[in-house]
């Protein structure tokens, strides 16, 4: 009786020294100073990849895990700088791993961030080099992205690192990379400002006779020329009728006069992406077709005017798509209004009618795109990207306020 009563008040001891060396690392109290077992040339990143890591083990902590495998690459790049295309991280309270393989080895010496408590990894066989080297001697509870991992990588991991136990923690890194540092944001400007001038440079192009993939192959050769690192993705060009296909590839259907052309395109930046759509008209446009961009335009600004921190994203859809239908076209706008924007061209918030659960952060950055399209007939599309801030939606690109006749 008296060593069960022993062997109680030992694992109480443990147990307390845990929880306040947990506390004390996510309030970031913790001493010990950055260590690494790879000379860097030490990068400096965002204060806000600080804020993202505590807040990513404040989850931990709240989902009972003592450790986080990270393998979502997106995820991983925000939280270290890493660009490349294989690795995996493992956040615990008080130190960081990051595993790569030998191909990555030189790379990361000048790319990862100067992360607090950093250790860093060489192994082409992660959770095999993880068993054998224990470097998360402890760890009781893993988590990981359930809903980033395959369900039969998830068994096969579940298997090799017994006895410890690998838990499901899905959407615990992106409601923290929605908001974008000072430093995002730049590229995500840089990114906006090269799809701008390319726009300005392809209308002298849009004619008569040129087809929807040669405008496409110019979009993707001036945005390499002003410096993006590439198509944020696939380019869409689409003229007349086939304007009612919303994410229809280029073809070598020539423009004709008294087409629509729709554009919808971005650029890459230190990663970081842009996505803006602009609709023309080349020769001639119809009176209806004047009152529907006029529409696209003003219901994307009343939703870039009333959007704000803590809103829901399906009550800023329905700023613009009320404006829609109210004018007899809301059976043709049936996408959703929106979407987050960053190293992916598509993340989080979704702006639509069809989720309740997507909470616009302050410091996100939005594509707001309304769109109405007509079977056989033409499609239109207007999008602009934007910063969301305390009073309102700040333009990072502006379409223009009417349709432009070539």
């Amino acid at each position: 009786m008296a060593k069960k009563l022993e062997k109680k008040a030992s694992s109480k001891t443990e147990q307390m020294k845990s929880e306040a060396k947990t506390k004390d690392a996510i309030k970031g109290r913790t001493k010990s100073k950055t260590t690494s077992n790879i000379d860097f040339e030490r990068l400096p990143y965002p204060d806000l990849v600080n804020t993202r890591l505590n807040q990513i083990r404040f989850r931990m902590e709240e989902e009972k895990i003592h450790a986080l495998a990270v393998n979502y690459l997106p995820n991983i790049r925000y939280l270290t700088n890493f660009s490349g295309s294989a690795a995996t991280l493992f956040i615990t309270f008080d130190e960081i791993h990051f595993v790569s393989d030998d191909r990555y080895e030189e790379q990361i010496k000048t790319e990862l961030y100067d992360l607090p408590n950093l250790y860093t990894h060489i192994t082409r066989d992660v959770w095999e080099y993880l068993s054998e080297k224990n470097f998360l001697k402890g760890v009781v509870n893993l988590g990981f992205e359930a809903d980033r991992m395959p369900y039969a990588d998830a068994v096969n991991i579940r298997n090799l690192i017994r006895p410890m136990k690998f838990k499901p923690t899905p959407n615990i890194v992106e409601p923290f990379t929605m908001p974008k540092s000072p430093e995002e944001l730049d590229s995500i400007k840089k990114s906006a400002e090269i799809a701008v001038k390319v726009y300005e440079k392809i209308l002298k192009m849009i004619k008569p006779g040129v087809t929807e993939l040669d405008i496409a192959i110019e979009i993707a050769y001036q945005t390499r020329k002003l410096g993006s690192e590439g198509d944020a993705f696939p380019i869409i060009v689409v003229a007349g009728e086939r304007g009612a296909l919303i994410h229809g590839k280029p073809s070598k259907r020539e423009i004709k006069n008294g087409d629509i052309v729709l554009m919808d395109f971005g650029c890459k930046v230190n990663g970081f992406s842009s996505d803006i759509t602009r609709t023309v008209a080349v020769g001639k446009a119809s009176r209806e077709q004047k009152k529907l961009y006029k529409l696209l335009y003003e219901a994307k600004e009343e939703a870039i005017k009333n959007v704000r921190p803590g809103m829901n994203g399906k009550n800023l859809d329905a700023f613009a798509r009320k404006m829609i239908a109210k004018a007899g076209y809301g059976d043709n706008f049936q996408h959703s209004l929106g979407h987050g924007i960053g190293l992916e061209t598509h993340e989080s918030p979704i702006i639509t009618f069809r989720k309740s659960d997507q909470v616009i952060p302050d410091g996100c950055v939005l594509a707001i795109e309304p769109g109405v399209y007509f079977s056989g007939k033409y499609g239109m599309r207007i999008e602009d990207n934007i910063l969301v801030t305390i009073n309102g939606g700040e333009h990072i690109t502006k379409a223009p306020e009417e349709l432009i006749i070539l």
